[in-house]
């Protein structure tokens, strides 16, 4: 299954490149803006370029994907079938879909490709979108590192039984008649 932007931002002719890209070990194909030697357009607006760096920057601890904000990607229909609990309402599919489906960074397939200027329609980037993306970061940073987080949570919960128990074995009657 491919994803791009009806626009023309994702440059049709990239799609048999993108297509043959996919393979049993490749599940999931990515159409990437920041790779070596690619260029943006000239005319894509400064401060749009200042918000795809931070917006990318903010998602790097999720995925090894060099743009997990490229809405111009392929996922095999075996690994979209394994993502649990995708974000309906979520800003960046592929970011969700590579932390939902569980994709190994050694199954992401990058295919530089240079971002253009859109034909047609114009940019939905509004406020709202922003703060909707930094909602499905929370969740995918929770979906991804929660456990962790419970663990750490207990490791650190045994410690300060442990601590109290020495200081009370410590401060006790017995202990201190010896």
């Amino acid at each position: 299954m491919l994803c791009m932007d009806a626009d023309l931002q994702h440059p049709p002719e990239y799609v048999p490149t993108m297509l043959a890209s996919m393979s049993p070990s490749s599940t999931f194909v990515l159409g990437t803006r920041y790779a070596k030697g690619v260029e943006m357009d000239k005319d894509w607006p400064v401060h749009r370029r200042i918000i795809s760096s931070g917006a990318r920057v903010l998602a790097l601890p999720l995925t090894t994907a060099s743009d997990p904000m490229s809405g111009f990607f392929g996922i095999r229909k075996e690994a979209f079938l394994k993502a649990r609990g995708l974000n309906s309402q979520g800003f960046k599919i592929a970011l969700d879909l590579l932390i939902k489906a569980h994709i190994p960074p050694d199954a992401i397939a990058e295919v530089p490709f240079s971002f253009g200027v859109r034909a047609e329609g114009e940019s939905k980037l509004t406020g709202k979108v922003m703060i909707k993306y930094l909602e499905q970061l929370a969740e995918l940073y929770w979906y991804k590192f929660s456990a962790l987080l419970v663990i750490a949570l207990v490791f650190v919960f045994v410690a300060l039984l442990l601590f109290a128990r020495s200081v009370m074995g410590a401060l006790s009657p017995t202990s201190q008649a010896k």
